[in-house]
């Protein structure tokens, strides 16, 4: 993971150096190399973190023409394993002289990036999120100019408009003109994206003109001919009898071959790392082979993170540890005894022992280091106020306070060294695991195939929703700790097939909750071993963690979040 930033300054006077809190909070994300490029008025600054390529590779990277600051990881490239992502994309753009050249190579990539481009003889500025969202880039404007940055901080001094950039394509800016911009969107735009344009526009004092779609071909839903239906298959409490009578089908054999084929190819690529820890990298690149952990999986123990530690499991380097981070918050009811685990004692923290045990049964060669994250109210409001509210900005809920102080903790965990972080992200989106899909199917008085349209309905919202809700506040709170943030289920060719899976296909809620949500990846669970985990029920990790009490409203304003960004 890299921070990158780039600021066109609309006069002379406007300063030309990163303010320093701000270089910090970059250097956060990228530890091991920084450099900064002064342009006409176009300042560009990147600091890297080594995760692909044979050598650290310092960005911005200049070919030709081309000024390039990337920061992501590239898939399913026919690149030379020794260079990295951004010196590979710098050269393809190098040769592009025009917005179709460059809109063909975008058009390939595949995985999660952010990037921003200049054009030194055009003067131009293209910047653009992956289609879906994974990285963060957040764009700032105001009177001196317009910045993008991977990762901001709040000042009472600054007075910016401030927004995530959507990912809705690739825009173009010319330096000399910032009252309108170009964009070529990823697909056709629609209601919910429309309004995304227009708080853009309200924002930056410009006018977006909407240009022809780059349509990647994993966007759009395949034809499928599975014939399954999960609502044909009759109920039992024996849950091993249940499962092996879904498992006898064909069709849902079919499915789930396919699948697995996918997710193993979107986690065996995701798992590689460069040869050393992160502790054995800042002492020296020429030390004796590092046999650390430099993987980390953030550990509930619930369904979706314990799949992908089997799977993780097939492609670490046999003598190499895998870490498994949970973290836990200080229960305020626990009992005042001199049994200090009390405090500890959450949902998480028993879901996450249970699927250890099981993880150790199915895969007894690895060396599973289980991490315990235990996090005090007085240090959870300390580093809140002083550091993580800097993260989350410029977002501002209860909802984003917790899940944004939950994955920081997770990842700052002292006694790890694994450089890149897996995450369980996607997978209630894509295979229905929320408690409104399973309302949306109750609460209709059609029929099936109504009920089938409402739940489609719902589930197609959250696919939406989900750049802007989770992604970017997660990867500015992983990356803050030197950690990639990598989700195996967000990949695209394993999104395009779950997403043509129809819902019938994926969850069953005529069964009960923590069999029937998330079925397909139930079974895919249960085909790979488990039996604990493919039966916990979905906890969402502010609960699960006991970081945030149920009676809140997660929509209202963090008192935090409110205090930074009001005054």
């Amino acid at each position: 993971m890299c921070g990158i930033f780039c600021r066109i300054n609309q006069n002379t006077v406007s300063c030309t150096e990163l303010n320093s809190t701000l270089k910090t909070v970059l250097n956060n994300r990228g530890p091991d190399a920084q450099d900064e490029l002064l342009l006409d008025n176009v300042l560009l600054s990147g600091s890297v973190l080594w995760q692909q390529g044979e050598s650290i590779q310092k960005q911005p990277v200049i070919e030709g023409d081309c000024v390039l600051l990337f920061n992501g990881d590239l898939y399913n490239l026919e690149k030379p394993a020794t260079m990295s992502d951004t010196l590979w994309l710098a050269k393809k753009l190098s040769d592009c002289h025009c917005d179709e050249k460059i809109l063909s190579v975008l058009n390939v990539l595949e995985g999660p990036y952010c990037l921003i481009m200049y054009n030194k003889s055009t003067k131009i500025l293209y910047f653009a999120r992956d289609a879906l969202g994974r990285n963060s880039l957040i764009l700032e404007h105001n009177q001196q100019g317009l910045q993008l940055l991977s990762t901001s901080f709040y000042s009472e001094i600054h007075e910016l408009s401030t927004l995530e950039l959507p990912p809705l394509g690739l825009y173009k800016l010319k330096i000399d003109n910032l009252s309108s911009c170009e964009l070529y969107p990823w697909q056709t735009l629609n209601l919910y994206t429309n309004q995304q344009l227009a708080t853009l526009d309200l924002a930056m004092g410009w006018k977006t003109i909407i240009k022809h779609t780059i349509s990647p071909d994993w966007l759009f839903k395949e034809q499928l001919d599975f014939d399954y239906d999960f609502y044909k298959f009759d109920y039992t409490d024996s849950h091993e009898t249940l499962f092996e009578n879904l498992l006898n089908s064909p069709e849902i054999q079919s499915a789930l071959a396919t699948f697995d084929k996918l997710l193993q190819g979107s986690v065996s690529s995701r798992v590689i790392t460069p040869p050393f820890c992160r502790d054995c990298l800042r002492i020296d690149q020429n030390t004796d082979k590092c046999t650390h952990a430099k993987l980390c999986i953030l550990f509930s123990g619930g369904i979706d993170c314990t799949v992908l530690a089997v799977l993780a499991d097939r492609y670490v380097p046999a003598g190499e540890p895998i870490e498994l981070i949970n973290v836990a918050f200080e229960r305020i009811s626990a009992q005042n005894t001199a049994a200090t685990q009390e405090y500890w004692n959450v949902p998480d923290r028993t879901t996450a022992l249970q699927s250890y045990t099981e993880l150790k049964r199915i895969c007894p060669k690895r060396c599973w280091n289980l991490i315990e994250v235990n996090v005090t109210r007085e240090e959870l409001h300390l580093q809140l106020s002083q550091h993580i509210h800097h993260l989350i900005y410029p977002l501002q809920t209860v909802l984003d306070e917790s899940l944004g102080c939950a994955f920081w903790f997770a990842t700052h965990a002292k006694n790890s060294s694994a450089r890149v972080a897996i995450i369980g992200s996607g997978a209630d989106e894509l295979f229905g695991g929320y408690r409104r899909h399973r309302n949306a199917y109750r609460h209709c008085p059609g029929d099936d195939r109504e009920r089938e349209l409402v739940v489609q309905t719902e589930l197609e919202k959250d696919w939406q929703r989900i750049p802007a809700r989770n992604l970017a506040r997660d990867d500015r709170v992983i990356a803050d700790n030197g950690k990639t943030a990598r989700a195996p289920f967000i990949e695209e060719n394993v999104v395009q097939f779950i997403r043509s899976l129809e819902p019938k296909q994926k969850c069953c809620y005529s069964f009960p909750e923590g069999v029937g949500d998330k079925l397909l990846l139930r079974l895919y669970g249960y085909q790979l071993g488990l039996r604990d985990a493919v039966l916990f029920k979905k906890r969402a990790i502010q609960f699960g963690s006991r970081i945030a009490d149920k009676k809140q409203n997660a929509a209202q304003i963090s008192v935090y979040l409110k205090f930074n960004l009001a005054n």
